[in-house]
């Protein structure tokens, strides 16, 4: 059974290479140019699709927040759908929907991403909508009132009536203990209704400054033309002075263990989170840990689920989540069950298999079969505009290069399966874990 998985594991990547390659076939390589202001433009043209993606990445958000109202740029995932001085309220989402297109807005810790792909003959009404969020957003006392009241309520009642939210909170808050990530993302929920509206306001800068931004165009479109469209809509004035550029610094693993009990009336479940803090993007580590992620929990390859719900039959739900910051993430492993009992085994064996990859290289044939599913999944992504567009933003934004694709596959040609050993002696240690038990009273 295990040679036909592999088998049909490899027979699979050298399909999806061939037809990866044929679809790739009339792209060419990034270029990228700076305007006059600051703006950093990327061209990543592919010319046999017929659409085409607009991504803004700013180099903003939470983290820049000031101290009293850090968590406010999080109102900016809906500020920034308002109306403009020639736009009306969400008419950006109406005009991607008309289109047949996809659209989003969302603002992280480290940084903010609105992207829209349309049809390619649309482009330029796309540019021109961006070009307004980001000179021209109306934004009132009355609706930032509103979000706020949107985002209280909202996280309130997650809060106090989701346990899974409540559970996935605290455990972050621990895991990232003393980090700038240890804070929600929206940030101290008490403290959201009193932010000063005037400095929210000033916020705005940090998402117009064109020092701070990183323009892709992906898709299909004409770069000479592209380019006369992009000078002559972003060339904007902006007075505040180039932004010292951010330093980043890697955050290391944890040095201290954390187990919490929690009994709780009126759930079906019983759970056990396990968070384990991951490398930062900034090294070689965080590729290194992704063996590590899909080994464990890949609904493809998962070692747990064949471990648990096959060998022993535990039958355990298992879940999984992986945070997407650039000094540090966690992976978030949630084991649940009907039977206490089975959760014990499940948690048994979890510690088990940790353990055992922090002694024991894994075989051959699985190191194979990861690396082969790491690689297939990366040129998918490459396939997808959207997706596309967002890894040659932040390579860029974190290392200066547009060869994402020449330099990913190389680190990963040279990975083996000693570089994941010690990678899991670096980071599965037990002084590198937080465990919440959640138990059925």
């Amino acid at each position: 059974m295990k040679r036909f998985f592999y088998a049909f594991i490899f027979l699979t990547f050298c399909c999806f290479i061939i037809n990866a390659n044929t679809k790739n076939s009339s792209s060419t390589n990034p270029e990228s140019f700076k305007l006059d202001n600051g703006l950093t433009v990327i061209l990543s043209p592919i010319n046999n699709i017929q659409a085409t993606c607009v991504l803004i990445y700013h180099i903003a958000g939470v983290r820049d927040d000031p101290p009293e109202i850090k968590g406010a740029s999080y109102l900016y995932q809906n500020l920034m759908l308002t109306g403009t001085r020639n736009l009306e309220p969400y008419e950006r989402f109406f005009f991607v929907q008309k289109n047949g297109g996809a659209s989003s807005i969302k603002v992280n810790f480290d940084n903010s991403i609105s992207y829209q792909i349309i049809p390619d003959h649309k482009i330029n009404n796309a540019l021109w909508i961006e070009s307004e969020r980001i000179n021209s957003l109306i934004i009132s006392d009355r609706i930032i009132n509103i979000q706020k009241n949107n985002i209280y309520k909202k996280n309130y009642r997650l809060m106090n009536s989701n346990i899974d939210f409540k559970s996935s909170t605290w455990v972050k808050s621990k895991i990232f203990e003393e980090t700038i990530y240890q804070t929600p993302i929206y940030g101290n929920l008490e403290m959201i209704r009193s932010f000063d509206n005037l400095s929210i306001k000033k916020i705005y800068n940090n998402f117009r400054n064109p020092h701070k931004i990183i323009m892709v165009i992906s898709g299909k479109f004409d770069s000479k033309k592209i380019k006369k469209t992009i000078k002559k809509l972003f060339s904007y004035s902006f007075a505040k002075k180039k932004t010292i550029k951010r330093k980043y610094t890697p955050i290391k693993p944890g040095k201290k263990f954390i187990n919490k009990n929690w009994v709780i009336d009126n759930i079906h479940q019983n759970s056990s989170i396990y968070a384990i803090r991951a490398p930062s993007k900034l090294s070689f580590d965080y590729l290194y840990f992704d063996f590590i992620r899909y080994h464990l929990v890949d609904p493809r390859l998962s070692e747990l689920t064949k471990i648990m719900n096959i060998k022993y039959k535990l039958d355990i739900n298992i879940k999984h989540e992986y945070t997407n910051n650039i000094e540090s993430n966690a992976l978030i492993i949630t084991m649940s069950s009907p039977k206490r009992i089975n959760l014990e085994r499940a948690k048994f064996l979890l510690n088990k298999k940790l353990q055992s990859l922090m002694n024991f290289r894994i075989s051959s044939s699985s190191f194979k079969a990861l690396k082969s599913l790491i690689e297939i999944d990366f040129l998918k992504n490459m396939t997808k505009l959207e997706k596309r567009s967002i890894m040659l933003a932040e390579n860029f934004h974190l290392f200066g290069n547009l060869d994402i694709e020449e330099t990913y596959l190389k680190r990963l040609k040279r990975a083996t399966s000693y570089d994941i050993l010690r990678i899991c002696r670096k980071y599965l240690s037990k002084n590198n874990r937080v465990i919440l038990n959640v138990y059925k009273k």
